[in-house]
């Protein structure tokens, strides 16, 4: 099964009178019939959709289009067997681009061959109702590589794993390949899986590690940086282990990180508060490293992030207009330069591992030079939010918070003296989100019950308990992110350009492929 946040309630989705197919697009139950009519099974292929859930949008992209990604769940009918499949559907504000994009595709750009494993429908279709495009994983006319990394990875990681086996008669088992992230035309992550047995001792493992397609060089950029980085040893930290890059597939593979992730280890109450006073220390002692950094993200560039997610929820959110703006102000007025240190850039809970109390940081594409107090503010904006905790309740997510706070910032003090608490005024302690406009009720995927309208979390008394987010513009993005009313909080939806809800939120980054350079107006 392809891992990834829950689909989004359709409701969330703000109207656009641009895209009149968004009324269609968003509904689950009607694009699994759109799917089924216009997707067609490759020769061979015996297959039913039996679920189709929005994904990940991107919305109003460059301003004239939307991204919109599908996960669907289909069923052999003759063994039952089920696996996910993405598909995307790519829609443009003028009539008619849509439909001469996929003849030009379909005549200049055929299909790459695709491995037979992953064949199930024809990888290009055109939905002449919505005008809409559809492209069929692992097909990307922006990742033209990606059917040929599936294609040879196999055979390449199979070597390159049982090389770093050592000494030993190694023999492999058969290997699974498998996405455990996708984003259409940005790049996509695959998790390989070789089972070894030593044949002297019986001893039997699994070895996995990472594959990266990029759609940049940006991979180049991280094993680099990795492979210097991993020369000297790390004082209170460790990072994951580049093995390889592929420069004609911009593709790295990455060493399968060591411990538990910490996003495991909040689950329970034993563990979680020394994981994140670990993970906390951690990221102080990289900000005060001497790792070689050539980019920078400067004060204008923060403020103009900012501004750019506030532009965001003033269009999502309408009747939190005043107070986004209150606080866009506040934390423009607290923002000022300071001496740029290394950060890790997307710092969260799944980004870090803990072996043996050491953290381990993975996923470095957006390291830069930049204000050290983003890291741990963004790192809280996840925990503040939940987002893919569900489980914490929001005191145990402000105590968590609160733990991660303190080591992490102390040890760095003279480069964090903005570190403020803004207070935003609210009609009551208890009013912690405000209605938005409701729009018309949608199934939720998978259950045949509506939802009502959506809330914008993160006014009044949440925005108030906010620690140390003077600097960090992306947690201000995420404490206004739209939640799901039925009780599901919110997950933040990630975007190159425009607006881009998961279930219900939005997220503002900055940093390789994820960089944002479009919003609504």
């Amino acid at each position: 099964m392809i891992a990834g946040p829950a689909p989004i309630h359709p409701g969330t989705f703000p109207l656009d009178p641009s895209f009149p197919q968004l009324a269609v697009a968003c509904d689950a139950a009607r694009m699994r019939e759109v799917f089924r009519t216009h997707l067609k099974p490759v020769p061979g292929a015996s297959v039913r959709i039996v679920e189709c859930a929005p994904f990940r949008f991107r919305c109003r992209q460059s301003t004239a289009r939307c991204v919109l990604q599908y996960k669907l769940r289909l069923e052999e009918p003759l063994t039952g067997r089920q696996r996910d499949l993405f598909a995307t559907g790519l829609i443009y504000a003028e009539p008619g681009e849509a439909e001469r994009l996929w003849r030009s595709l379909a005549a200049e750009h055929p299909a790459p061959e695709i491995p037979a494993p992953w064949r199930t429908f024809e990888p290009l279709a055109f939905v002449p109702e919505l005008d809409m495009v559809v492209e069929i994983f692992p097909y990307d006319r922006r990742l033209p590589q990606l059917a040929s990394v599936i294609d040879a990875a196999p055979r390449e990681l199979e070597r390159l794993l049982l090389d770093r086996l050592g000494p030993g008669r190694w023999q492999a088992a058969d290997s699974a390949l498998e996405p455990t992230r996708y984003r259409t035309e940005m790049g996509a992550v695959l998790r390989y899986s070789l089972p070894v047995r030593e044949a002297g001792t019986a001893r039997s493992e699994t070895v996995r590690c990472y594959v990266k397609v990029y759609r940049n060089d940006r991979g180049h950029e991280t094993f680099e940086r990795l492979r210097s980085w991993k020369r000297d040893a790390r004082h209170g930290y460790d990072l994951v282990r580049p093995i390889a890059y592929w420069s004609e597939l911009r593709t790295l593979v990455l060493e399968e990180a060591r411990g538990t992730p910490l996003r495991e280890l909040l689950h329970g109450d034993g563990q979680a508060v020394a994981a994140v006073r670990a993970a906390a220390s951690a990221t102080a002692s990289f900000n005060q490293d001497h790792v070689e950094l050539t980019r920078a993200h400067t004060l204008a560039e923060q403020i103009d992030q900012l501004k750019r997610a506030s532009a965001l929820l003033d269009w999502a959110c309408p009747h939190a207009r005043a107070e986004v703006r209150a606080i866009t102000a506040a934390v423009v007025a607290g923002l000022h330069d300071v001496t740029p240190a290394p950060i890790h850039g997307d710092l969260k809970p799944d980004h870090v591992f803990i072996t043996d109390g050491r953290p381990v940081f993975v996923d470095l594409d957006s390291a830069v030079l930049a204000d050290p107090v983003r890291d741990p503010a963004h790192f809280c904006s996840y925990l503040l939010v939940r987002v893919g905790l569900d489980y914490l309740s929001a005191a145990r997510a402000r105590a968590l918070a609160g733990e991660l706070l303190e080591p992490s910032i102390r040890p760095c003090s003279p480069i964090r003296s903005g570190i403020r608490l803004i207070s935003v005024p609210t009609s009551s302690p208890e009013s912690a989100s405000t209605t938005c406009p409701p729009p018309a009720p949608a199934p939720w995927p998978g259950n045949s019950s509506s939802r009502t309208s959506p809330t914008c979390r993160g006014s009044g008394a949440a925005c108030s308990r906010s620690i140390a987010q003077a600097r960090s513009s992306r947690w201000r993005a995420r404490s206004f992110g739209i939640r799901d009313p039925g009780g599901r909080n919110g997950r933040p939806w990630q975007s190159r350009r425009g607006a881009t809800l998961w279930r219900g939120g939005f997220d503002d980054r900055r940093g390789g492929h994820r960089t944002m350079t479009e919003w609504p107006k």
